[in-house]
């Protein structure tokens, strides 16, 4: 082949300003990896949860989509995403923070340990009076810490080791990979202390690294006639006090109460009534199994026309709705006294799952019961930080600055980019991040632990690069982010529905999955910039 009709194949710069087509434009996304390997859990998560025994087209018959599935597994998605919105946005600006995971530990223990303590400001002094001591003076207590509270006091702490890691990187110039794995050993070690030291009995010699006990904050109320209380215990009241409690019930309401708990013991009837025929049907299909390995052809004949015939029993009777069952239905209506509480710890779009029970007749366990009463909150707050995240990156100058600042830093700093400023900001928000995810923890459980947040911070990284990533900086999308968080947390739950094989292969998959997908998230970098 000639040179003249070998450079009619070469490429050119000014090729990649050409105009493409929307399936070239498409397959140029960096998220249609990740899109496609989401849609293959799903398809997996749906089939492989769908019970022994049973065929179904419809992957939301299986345990992986019935209603508490969608709750528990967006639950575990969420909280990692809310730290991957974090750790994919200082990638993107070349830097990375390996604490954010020990920081979450650390805003859990902090808040946990103030909201049961309170929280005191205490200067050491040394004091001779009785030889050398160091003694403490008492300059500020707050008892009684409310959440709020609790939560602003805790993004003190954690916003200002943030912004020292970025003030730190930037200034010294070494790697943030180093300082943040120093962080990430400090924060842990400080976390286990602490915990240690706070929650020690007199008859311990070495604390507890958990905080129990703490009340179900987001669901205490007020209560009618008898002040705050939580939620259960005001359902455990006697039953003189829950009647009066009814009393201020409004009409509207209790007319509302009467026609769900009717609606639920009704369908918890019929529930009950088809268990006890599919109890008979298999007792009758064990003793035809016998009777064939026995060769009694007679009692064959008898067991074979009594299936046929169907079975019948007794239908379970409603059981009724009393006065007591109201006032405990009523109680649960109350809202809760600590809104910040519940935003953080509560559910979501129960309207939504309340209709998919009564109406749709979908929300139902095999009892008969609502499955779930809703989304965790943490969803919500998952969505609200990744649509704040999405502006900034893709629709103000602040995100040209942390592409520009990933992307090349010495031409940033040339066209006047305060990349610097960038760089600790973004340290500030994983820190912002990391107490987020924390404080969804705190309230949701009431207790927290020395290993909140244990190794998060790969799985958040690990996220971001599945997501379309660059770990050299300068690309990838919030977009790309939620699909690899989604991905993460999705393989999670479906490799242990697959028989045969061992739930812990997910890791394999995700490690395969990691490395593919930086392979492949380096190609399309080079060949949106022109370089291949």
């Amino acid at each position: 082949m000639s040179s003249e009709t070998s450079n009619i194949f070469e490429r050119n710069e000014g090729d990649r300003h050409k105009e493409k087509n929307w399936f070239q434009t498409l397959l140029a996304r960096p998220e249609i990896g990740p899109f496609g390997v989401m849609l293959l859990l799903f398809g997996m998560l749906g089939y492989f949860s769908i019970p022994e025994g049973q065929f179904s087209v419809n992957p939301f018959t299986g345990e992986g989509f019935n209603a508490l599935g969608i709750r528990n597994n967006f639950r575990v998605i969420a909280q990692l995403g809310i730290i991957a919105l974090g750790a994919g946005m200082l990638i993107i600006s070349g830097e990375f923070d390996l604490s954010i995971g020990s920081m979450a530990g650390f805003a859990a223990g902090c808040m946990a340990m103030i909201l049961k303590w309170g929280f005191t400001i205490i200067i050491p002094y040394p004091s001779f009076s009785d030889g050398f001591t160091i003694e403490g003076l008492r300059v500020f207590e707050i008892q009684n810490v409310s959440p709020l509270t609790a939560i602003l006091i805790t993004l003190c702490l954690t916003l200002s080791f943030g912004w020292f890691q970025g003030w730190f990187i930037v200034k010294s110039g070494i790697s943030s990979f180093i300082v943040t794995l120093g962080g990430l050993f400090f924060l842990r070690g400080l976390t286990e202390v602490s915990y240690r030291a706070f929650n020690k009995r007199d008859d311990q010699t070495a604390g507890s690294t958990t905080v129990t006990d703490l009340p179900d904050i987001k669901n205490i109320i007020e209560v009618p006639g008898l002040g705050e209380m939580e939620r259960e215990t005001a359902k455990a009241l006697p039953n003189d006090q829950l009647l009066e409690i009814l009393k201020s019930a409004p009409d509207t309401t209790l007319t509302k109460i009467t026609e769900q708990l009717t609606y639920i013991n009704q369908k918890v009837a019929v529930t009950k009534t088809m268990m006890q025929e599919e109890k008979m049907l298999q007792t009758l299909q064990r003793s035809l199994d016998n009777a064939i390995r026995s060769g009694n052809e007679a009692m064959q004949k008898m067991l074979q026309a009594k299936i046929d015939a169907g079975i019948e029993v007794q239908a379970v009777q409603a059981k009724a709705v009393t006065d007591l069952d109201l006032a405990k239905a009523y109680v649960d209506t109350l809202p809760t006294a600590r809104p910040v509480a519940e935003f953080f710890g509560g559910n979501i779009l129960q309207p939504v799952f309340d209709w998919l029970y009564y109406a749709v007749d979908w929300n139902v366990n095999n009892f008969g019961n609502r499955f779930a009463p809703g989304l965790y909150a943490c969803v919500m707050i998952w969505l609200i930080m990744a649509l704040f995240c999405y502006i900034v990156l893709s629709k103000t100058q602040a995100g040209n600055w942390i592409y520009s600042t990933g992307g090349n830093l010495s031409a940033a700093r040339a066209n006047g980019v305060p990349t610097n400023r960038v760089k600790i900001s973004l340290f500030v928000f994983t820190a912002f991040c990391a107490t987020m995810f924390a404080a969804c923890q705190v309230f949701e459980v009431n207790t927290a632990d020395a290993a909140k947040g244990n190794l998060k911070e790969l799985e958040a990284i690990a996220a971001a690069v599945i997501g379309g990533v660059v770990l050299t900086g300068g690309f990838g999308t919030i977009l790309g982010i939620l699909l690899g968080t989604v991905i993460f947390g999705i393989a999670k739950e479906a490799f242990f529905y697959i028989p045969g094989i061992d739930g812990s292969f997910y890791r394999v998959f995700l490690g395969a999955v990691l490395v593919s997908a930086a392979l492949t998230n380096e190609n399309i970098r080079k060949r949106i910039i022109g370089s291949v």
